[in-house]
Parts: C-alpha cells; sequence; structure tokens
C-alpha cells in the first residue's frame, strides 16, 4: 500500500467512507476545521478533492468532501469492506501514529470518573459499533504493535474498546504530534 492509499484506509476506519471510486468524508459544523485537516493531508499526498459543500445531515449542517473518482479506489474498498468494515490484522500492522490519530478524532473521546467532584481517573472510549469477537482483532493489535492495553465494554448492541488513565497517556502521546484544530479536548487527560 503507498502512502496516500494508507490515509486513505486509516481515514475509512473512522468518519470515512468508500464509494466504488472515491472516499466521502462528513463532519458536522463545529468540525469543519477538522474535515479541513484531512482534505489538506489527502491533497498533500497528490489525492485530488472536490470542493467542500455545505449539507444536511438529518436536520444538522454538516460539511462533506469528496476525493476525484480513482479506480485503485475500487481495490481498496474491497480489501477493507469484504466481508465486512472491521480492519483485518494486515491492513492494522501497517497503520501510523497518523492513521491513530485520525481513528481516535473520529471515534474517540475522554471521559473523567468523578468521586465527590473530584476526578480521580480518565477513560479513553474508542467507539467500534463492533461485536466483542470482532473487537478482540483490535484489542491484540493494539497490545502487540502499541503495547495498550484495552478492554472491551457493552454499549447498546455491540462494544466498544476502553482504557484507563495510564494506558490513555500512553496512546495520546502516540497520537498528540497529529493534534487537528479544534481537538485540544480530546488530548486533556485530567488529574
Amino acid at each position: 500500500m503507498d502512502n496516500k492509499e494508507l490515509l486513505i484506509a486509516e481515514m475509512t476506519i473512522g468518519d470515512g467512507h468508500l464509494n466504488q471510486k472515491n472516499l466521502e468524508i462528513l463532519h458536522c459544523e463545529r468540525q469543519k476545521e477538522y474535515l479541513n485537516w484531512k482534505k489538506q493531508l489527502l491533497i498533500n499526498e497528490g489525492v485530488e478533492c472536490c470542493p467542500t459543500t455545505l449539507v444536511n445531515n438529518n436536520g444538522f449542517n454538516a460539511y462533506r468532501f469528496r476525493t476525484k473518482s480513482y479506480s485503485w479506489i475500487k481495490d481498496l474498498r474491497e480489501l477493507i469492506y469484504c466481508p465486512s468494515k472491521t480492519y483485518n490484522l494486515e491492513i492494522l500492522k501497517e497503520f501510523t501514529p497518523l492513521g491513530l490519530a485520525i481513528w481516535y478524532f473520529d471515534d474517540g473521546c475522554l471521559s473523567q470518573k468523578k468521586k465527590n467532584g473530584i476526578i480521580h481517573a480518565n477513560d479513553l472510549i474508542l467507539n467500534t459499533g463492533l461485536q466483542k469477537e470482532e473487537n478482540q482483532i483490535y484489542i491484540n493489535y493494539f497490545k502487540e504493535y502499541w503495547d495498550i492495553n484495552f478492554t472491551q465494554v457493552k454499549n447498546h448492541n455491540c462494544y466498544r474498546l476502553r482504557c484507563g488513565t495510564r494506558e490513555a497517556r500512553k496512546f495520546i502521546t502516540i497520537i498528540k504530534d497529529y493534534l487537528p484544530p479544534g481537538m485540544d479536548y480530546k488530548i486533556a487527560i485530567k488529574q
């Protein structure tokens, strides 16, 4: 996988969607700067992008852009989406700290645990929307390739990844150099 294909794969694990010949990314109005940051990353890799447009996303304003059509995206789409959007280890092994950052800024959050009004711990959550068996691929990956211990917790009808303060600090150390505009709150560990 070359750099532009890898970057598109890394953007697809979160909020990106691969159509037959292009990548489409949609973010809420509040995250327009983040969307433009991602678009610039693609442009820097030689991927041509269409103009960003304001769209209605279920009654809310959002911004979207698509890449130009590329025939090689169809092959990348088959690799990523077959049989589902669960990333196999071969793709995950190629992920860079930038890719982890994009994944987290798309689908992750920090929350604080309080006792008597005082923060005593943090949880870093990475939403995957997957079942236990599929999440185990990610848990094993993070342990083997990044030495980060995640567990999983139930979230409605599926599961998501979770780690506590110590592991969250390790994760944030890996991604902090790729902080996009307006996303500081996602790495602001308290305590």
